[in-house]
């Protein structure tokens, strides 16, 4: 009998200020309880009603790393270690797992950020090896668990003019220029569409005034802004979303980020994916995230956290679209009993599935696919059969690293199971 193919292992909570508090029971928090109950650790499962519980993590990563449980201390990393191409497969070139699996408890709203494409993050981390840690970009794909709202990217040109006129006060901190760029800039592709080469310069011209001049002009205007919306009758969805981050931030320049940015709303099941120097930020909802394993984060707003403003404002893509939102491929594992979803960004480093099957249904999930993969067990129980034998059951909250090549088989427990796989996008 060879190695061994299935691993429990447990990840490791953040508990950032964004987080959910313990009391609303979070998805993060009930994973994570449940895990550490089946696995006997340490961890006492009582908190604070305010504690919050942000995110949970399943990988490699040095400030988060995966325990085997039952390994007497051993990481993911170390096993992982031991025999590369067996755990990972012959498509690594790499011991660490080249992704991160999360679940988030969004509470309050992210920061305002953008992540590098590799040559500008090897440039950032050459320059600022502090702050900006690895020479890697860090794509990103979300998934709701339950109704998520995120902002991503500009706004098309249209809506952009609309916010512009409905707050007018911004012109107050862009200057005349900025904004009448912005506003001739439609004029001129009206009927057109946003294709017109100077779109993208006004709006570029329009984000980088607000951010550069905020500290001095944004204030009052900003002051002026909420002192209106208060008074308004009829508040729109922007209004209160504007409202809204100013109680979480308030005085922060990303309070008016909504005008600039698409909000968009997500039903569980469905996904947005985050590319390279797009802004992006997550308002609430759980969710589960994958991404490729970097920590390179460009701050700009709605954060007390250092904010990189200049870095930010050039190397955005100033796009104005409406962003897609994914739900996935049936991609038919299971021989029909069961459903997986698959959820495959345009990069390499990572993929999710989610598969559902109910009490007592089961079958092959795949065909041992050449990638080592996280699973992660976010509803029910049941029994995981791999290649020679192998078998464990496993319930909510458990995780499990399954080694690349595992003809992996699955049956549902009473209640059924629905569980997440991280792996690399092997094609």
């Amino acid at each position: 009998m060879g190695p061994k193919r299935f691993h429990r292992v447990v990840g490791c909570v953040q508990k950032y200020k964004w987080g959910k508090p313990s009391s609303s029971e979070p998805l993060v928090k009930r994973l994570h309880l449940a895990s550490s109950t089946t696995t006997s650790t340490t961890e006492s499962p009582s908190s604070a009603p305010d504690e919050p519980f942000a995110e949970l993590w399943m990988g490699t990563h040095p400030n988060g790393p995966s325990s085997i449980v039952g390994g007497s201390g051993q990481t993911l990393l170390q096993l992982i270690e031991s025999d590369p191409s067996f755990h990972l497969g012959s498509v690594s070139s790499t011991t660490d797992i080249p992704y991160l699996l999360k679940v988030l408890s969004i509470h309050k709203v992210l920061s305002i950020q953008s992540h590098p494409d590799t040559a500008l993050a090897q440039k950032l981390h050459a320059s600022n090896p502090d702050v900006y840690k690895t020479p890697c970009h860090k794509p990103e794909m979300a998934v709701a668990l339950t109704p998520f709202t995120a902002m991503l990217g500009f706004r098309p040109l249209t809506e952009l003019r609309t916010n512009l006129l409905s707050y007018p006060e911004i012109m107050d901190v862009v200057g005349p220029d900025a904004w009448e760029g912005v506003l001739g800039a439609y004029d001129r592709t009206v009927g057109v569409g946003d294709f017109d080469t100077g779109v993208k310069e006004a709006v570029k011209s329009l984000f980088t005034s607000y951010m550069e001049m905020f500290p001095t002009l944004g204030p009052p205007a900003l002051s002026s802004v909420l002192t209106r919306l208060n008074d308004k009758v009829d508040k729109t969805d922007l209004d209160n979303l504007v409202l809204d981050f100013a109680e979480q931030f308030p005085g922060d320049c990303g309070v008016l980020s909504p005008v600039f940015l698409n909000v968009i709303s997500c039903s569980p099941g469905e996904s947005v994916y985050v590319g390279s120097n797009t802004p992006h930020a997550y308002v609430s909802g759980e969710i589960i995230e994958c991404m490729a394993r970097s920590d390179n984060v460009i701050r700009c707003g709605l954060t007390p956290k250092f904010k990189d403003v200049g870095v930010l404002c050039e190397s955005l893509k100033y796009d104005t679209y409406r962003p897609e939102v994914g739900k996935g491929e049936e991609v038919g594992e299971g021989g029909g009993k069961g459903s997986t979803r698959r959820y495959r960004p345009p990069v390499e480093d990572f993929e999710v599935r989610i598969t559902t099957f109910k009490g007592g249904e089961g079958g092959r999930v795949d065909s041992g696919v050449d990638s080592g993969a996280i699973l992660m067990v976010i509803e029910g129980g049941g029994t995981l059969r791999g290649t020679g034998g192998e078998e464990i059951e496993v319930g909510f909250g458990d995780g499990v690293f399954v080694s690349a090549n595992t003809e992996l088989e699955v049956v549902g427990g009473e209640e059924g199971i629905k569980f997440v796989r991280g792996m690399r996008n092997v094609g």
